[in-house]
């Protein structure tokens, strides 16, 4: 592809639960979301891989979103677009890592080049090539931002990158994505577009107006309050970052001994790990510890990528010591959470309105210079889908697909699990100045899936 100046093909009005993504982001907590997957590549092929990989991605760009730029709207009465563009400079988006590193240095450099902020004005991606890891592998560390697409569509989105997509190109894109137009003749039109979303915005204001009332008035269960630790307060700007990988089976095994879902192991593991910290350091709360969490809402009629979901604030059931009855408090939580997403979904996916944007600028503003302000959640904790079979990227067979998550304001570790193929993959990222040893959480939520099997097997011996 060529380096010179990119053709634009359309342009796209980002939506209001995307523009959230970029108003969240801080030099402290990039809201960025990634992936570092581990290849295997023979040792005649070390030499070749970097440019295998970059062509290849290359070809398959125009599949997905990240061939655009973002544009703002110059007073804020209409939203902000994407330039759909026909090219990228390889160069602003492509690095290479050579020679060989090991493993520690491997997670250092990662949790480094996440905090690498996106440049907007080019393509919202960054991809970094690690020739050698050891042991006959590479990876790939690839930093989307979170405005392009939520983690359910940022599989769609390595999917489409992977061997499993033929190479694209712009002229395969629909008739509707490819009608050239201008930031100028969208902007023009925003009268015209309004007047007709005016009975659209009603309804949805009518809806968002129900909710707020049901979900403070209704019969739901109250939220758990998140607590103030000695970890709370402003999230650095230090990163340190780990991975596990679990056999998925294990997992499962236990899903079907306690009636529960994945996610409710998921969680309960880290719980568990997290309780233990907590306690060690000597600052375990009275009241349990809150996640932010979020859940899919994506349905046939929405495009496969933007942001389709609606937040999640289970409790983790920290105070309780027994580890059978903490995953029946989660559990139980999760519950009340689930009945709560009806109605949080319909305060989501609001029309633009005129100076929309602007007024979301002021409001975040305003946010970021309340330090006091308590966000939901102390940790980040994620479930997300993952590939049931194996991958591969320019011929090279993917060994693991762990992420590489983000951390919010305000929070201080974060867990993402991914499927891939038989694995359980697990992203460990945490606040170095607040968490001195990542590894440690890492090794404890192993040791709590040893933990609930040594229950799930005496209780089978019991019975």
């Amino acid at each position: 592809m060529s380096a010179g100046t990119p053709r634009v093909l359309t342009v796209r009005r980002v939506r209001p639960d995307d523009h959230f993504m970029i108003l969240t982001d801080t030099a402290e907590t990039p809201i960025q979301i990634g992936a570092l997957l581990v290849l295997a590549v023979a040792d005649c092929d070390r030499d070749e891989v970097f440019a295998a990989i970059r062509d290849h991605f290359l070809s398959r760009l125009p599949a997905t979103p990240l061939l655009s730029v973002l544009r703002e709207h110059p007073t804020g009465y209409d939203s902000d677009v994407w330039l759909d563009i026909d090219a990228c400079d390889p160069a602003a988006h492509f690095e290479r890592v050579s020679g060989a590193i090991d493993e520690h240095m491997l997670h250092t450099t990662a949790a480094a080049n996440g905090m690498r902020r996106l440049d907007l004005g080019r393509p919202p991606f960054r991809v970094i090539v690690y020739d050698d890891i050891g042991d006959g592998r590479c990876a790939v560390q690839i930093t989307v931002h979170h405005s392009v697409t939520d983690g359910v569509g940022f599989q769609t989105l390595l999917s489409r990158l992977s061997d499993d997509v033929e190479p694209a190109s712009t002229a395969e894109r629909s008739e509707a994505e490819r009608t050239p137009t201008t930031p100028a003749e969208v902007w023009a039109g925003a009268d015209e577009r309004f007047e007709a979303e005016a009975g659209l915005r009603d309804r949805k204001r009518a809806e968002m107006q129900e909710a707020l009332a049901m979900l403070k008035g209704g019969t739901l269960a109250p939220r758990s309050r998140t607590p103030v630790l000695k970890l709370s307060g402003p999230t650095s700007g230090e990163r340190s970052y780990t991975r596990i990988s679990v056999p998925l089976q294990r997992v499962k095994t236990l899903s079907r001994r306690f009636d529960a879902t994945i996610n409710d192991i998921f969680l309960a593991l880290a719980a568990t790990a997290i309780r233990r910290y907590l306690i060690e350091i000597d600052d375990l709360p009275e009241t349990p510890i809150v996640v932010n969490s979020a859940r899919s809402y994506r349905r046939p009629e929405h495009r496969d990528f933007e942001n389709r979901i609606v937040a999640m604030h289970p409790h983790l059931a920290t105070t309780v010591a027994d580890p059978r009855e903490r995953l029946a408090a989660i559990m139980a939580s999760m519950a009340d959470e689930r009945a709560r997403t009806r109605w949080d979904e319909a305060m989501l996916d609001q029309p633009e309105r005129p100076f929309g944007p602007r007024d979301r600028r002021a409001k975040f503003a305003e946010r970021a210079r309340d330090q006091a302000a308590v966000l939901p959640g102390n940790v980040t904790l994620s479930n997300v889908p993952g590939p049931p079979g194996s991958r591969s990227f320019a011929g090279f067979t993917q060994l693991s697909n762990h992420p590489v998550p983000l951390l919010g304001s305000g929070r201080f570790l974060n867990i993402t699990s991914r499927r891939n193929g038989d694995s359980l993959d697990m992203g460990v990222m945490a606040d170095p100045t607040k968490i001195a040893d990542v590894e440690r959480i890492a090794r404890y939520v192993v040791e709590a899936l040893d933990e609930y099997e040594a229950l799930a097997e005496a209780t089978d011996t019991d019975a």
